[in-house]
């Protein structure tokens, strides 16, 4: 059994964490406690600076000046949810009898495919899958102009994929978009804390986001950028306390009490102010530079296929065109196999399976094999890590291509 143990799950949850997440979190539940905007009182108000705080250093990561436009939610899913469904909500309001189109890609994840489907459902909606290249992963740009129609509401997709980190040229997208007038929201789940963004120059008019992965806070923290403007095309789909004039029982409309309803999830947003105030420190600049260099060590190891027979990495070649992350499949192990021997062999923490994102490993031909084994890297780890995980799993491979996978098993 190895004794050591690499966390490369990080495109799953961050892990660790920056200096002073912890302690941001632990301060306001020990010194402060109070409920953010409930009370006059100083420990309120200091909590309510908590999300102030947080609200401005997340739009300075990303380019935005409007903080108050900062949604705070549960995850990338909980904002991709109030996006989506906000647009559609809107569109059957305001005009029931037309006919209402959506876009998304084969790259994209359930947290965009299920509300798709779910609100197809319901009537009134269908939707376009784009196509994506078999090795870039990327979606074609003429593809997406001709999809687009009279009827089109919304278009909504990944940044990059959790599969195999292809990269969507996003600033090119939202120009097809703004040009045509049609929404676009982008799921940064992937991106954001890796790679630098700007909301106006890329014209996203929605970044959903979790604070859990790239961002390096805690779970249970996410947000939604709404341009401004925009708010008046995304109905709200919760309603409840604000602490903000309360003298009304209809939910107020200004910004961003609009789409936040109830109590704050304060400790998780104490951490991920922390957080995002680290990365700004650092310089998101910095990691993608830091990243792209282990991505470059990762694939030159990789392109000596001989040392890693019965291997196929999935996705682009190029460093330039993904994240630092890995998806492989072997052809004698199945990807819950591949991890655990990766685990039980060596200490390397993997994610197998098809990663919620069925049409993507449909793209890749891997959904009927039970899909591939994923390493992600984070800010955290070093090239010394990349070439023991290149190691590793070459070793795998040798053992493979050697019949010698009675030890290749997972234990137990």
């Amino acid at each position: 059994m190895a004794k050591r143990r690499l966390y490369l799950d990080n495109a799953a949850t961050s892990f660790p964490k920056p200096p002073g997440v912890v302690e941001a979190m632990a301060h306001y539940m020990t010194k402060l406690g109070a409920s953010p905007g409930r009370g006059a009182y100083d420990e309120s108000r200091k909590s309510a600076a908590i999300l102030t705080d947080c609200r401005e250093r997340l739009c300075m990561l990303i380019g935005a000046d409007a903080p108050d436009h900062m949604i705070f939610t549960l995850n990338a899913s909980d904002s991709l949810n109030l996006a989506i469904k906000g647009v559609v909500r809107h569109r059957k309001l305001t005009q029931p009898d037309r006919p209402i189109h959506l876009i998304t890609t084969a790259m994209d994840h359930n947290s965009i495919l299920r509300p798709f489907n779910a609100l197809v459902e319901d009537g009134g909606v269908e939707w376009t899958c784009l196509k994506c290249n078999q090795r870039t992963g990327r979606c074609d740009l003429d593809e997406l102009r001709g999809a687009i129609r009279d009827d089109t509401a919304l278009v909504a997709l990944g940044h990059a994929s959790n599969i195999t980190g292809s990269i969507q040229l996003i600033a090119e997208i939202g120009a097809i978009c703004r040009d045509a007038g049609v929404l676009l929201l982008v799921d940064a789940a992937q991106s954001l804390g890796h790679l630098p963004i700007d909301v106006e120059a890329m014209k996203i008019d929605m970044l959903a986001f979790p604070g859990h992965k790239g961002l390096l806070g805690p779970l249970g923290t996410g947000g939604l950028y709404i341009r401004p403007g925009v708010e008046q095309v995304v109905a709200t789909t919760r309603q409840g306390g604000t602490g903000s004039v309360s003298d009304l029982d209809t939910h107020p409309d200004n910004m961003p009490d609009r789409y936040e309803a109830g109590s704050h999830n304060t400790p998780g947003i104490a951490g991920l102010g922390e957080a995002a105030r680290w990365l700004l420190d650092y310089g998101v600049e910095n990691i993608y530079e830091h990243e792209l260099a282990m991505t470059r060590v990762m694939l030159d190891r990789l392109s000596d296929e001989s040392g890693y027979p019965g291997l196929t990495l999935l996705g682009p070649l190029e460093p330039e065109q993904r994240m630092c992350v890995f998806a492989f499949a072997h052809e004698a192990m199945t990807s819950h196999e591949f991890a655990a021997v990766l685990e039980s062999e060596h200490g390397i923490l993997t994610r197998a399976g098809l990663h919620c994102a069925p049409r993507a490993h449909a793209t890749f031909g891997t959904a009927k094999t039970g899909g591939a084994t994923r390493i992600s890297f984070g800010v955290f780890n070093t090239t010394d890590d990349v070439n023991y995980v290149c190691d590793a799993l070459s070793s795998v491979c040798m053992a493979g291509s050697a019949g010698d996978l009675a030890s290749a098993k997972p234990v137990g």
